[in-house]
């Protein structure tokens, strides 16, 4: 972690359920720890409209803005946006003025810019993956890829050669977002990476292009053994791994040569989770 409040209170959502919550940040960055933010301030308990959510950013204290920008991406995932036809503009607004603010409301807006879906944000977004707080730059690249913006392909692809790994995690969920061809062999040189959760999303990014060369890295995900050599790695994550890796690899390698692996998992894996999903990908 960057920067310790972060870790403690950023709440647990996701914009892509196992995929953001596991395969980006499996092993040490969190997004979002709901019961933290319910030990805070009175937005957890009472009932506010997206507008009260934006005055809360805009002249709430240090809480209330974070926790007013974590409830509107709540909002805009429950479809509440469709009142406020010049939403999009107005967070937009907040976003540059934010530059200098708690970085917690930054990153909740770079979710929230992401879902809005106008790809106006996009430089903004982009020039956030430049931000001194390391975090705002992960959750700005996640917000790139919600966008599927081709032109924030180019910077992503840079942001795979960082050297913070959770960036490389973001860059490379965002990428297999876009489903951009200019991002295969930058994502394919990450196969390799020594840090094990970054190899996952490179594969699993790769895989939307059915490009084989993910099979070995998809292979290591559904490998039990391999997978309890991972350090500080839970059992949820080592299944939130293999359920990610069952959802693609027989769409990379086919039907017929996923067949063995998919049966053996379906039978014998000790996880009823785990052993539903290769049921379902077998049934695919």
């Amino acid at each position: 972690m960057s920067d310790s409040q972060s870790s403690n209170d950023i709440p647990k959502e996701s914009p892509r359920a196992i995929l953001f919550q596991f395969v980006v940040f499996p092993l040490g960055i969190v997004c979002v720890a709901v019961a933290i933010f319910l030990l805070f301030g009175r937005l957890a308990g009472e009932e506010h409209s997206i507008p009260d959510y934006l005055n809360e950013i805009r002249s709430g204290s240090k809480h209330e803005r974070w926790q007013a920008a974590y409830q509107l991406s709540r909002s805009i995932k429950r479809g509440e946006t469709k009142r406020y036809p010049n939403l999009e503009q107005q967070v937009e607004s907040i976003y540059r003025g934010a530059k200098h603010d708690d970085p917690l409301v930054r990153r909740y807006l770079s979710i929230v810019l992401g879902e809005l879906g106008d790809r106006r944000a996009t430089p903004l977004l982009i020039e956030a993956t430049g931000d001194k707080d390391l975090e705002t730059r992960i959750y700005a690249a996640i917000g790139l890829g919600e966008l599927r913006d081709p032109a924030g392909v180019p910077r992503l692809i840079v942001m795979l050669k960082e050297d913070d790994s959770g960036v490389r995690k973001a860059a490379s969920y965002a990428l297999g977002e876009l489903h951009d061809a200019r991002a295969v062999e930058p994502l394919a040189a990450l196969l390799a990476d020594e840090t094990a959760d970054v190899r996952w999303n490179a594969a699993i990014a790769l895989a939307q292009f059915g490009d084989r060369r993910a099979v070995p890295v998809l292979l290591e995900m559904l490998d039990r053994t391999r997978l309890d050599r991972v350090r500080k790695m839970t059992e949820e994550q080592k299944e939130d791994a293999m359920i990610m890796a069952l959802a693609v690899y027989p769409k990379v390698v086919g039907a017929a040569e996923a067949a063995p692996e998919l049966q053996r998992i379906a039978a014998n894996d000790p996880s009823l989770r785990v052993r539903d999903a290769a049921k379902q990908a077998i049934r695919q």
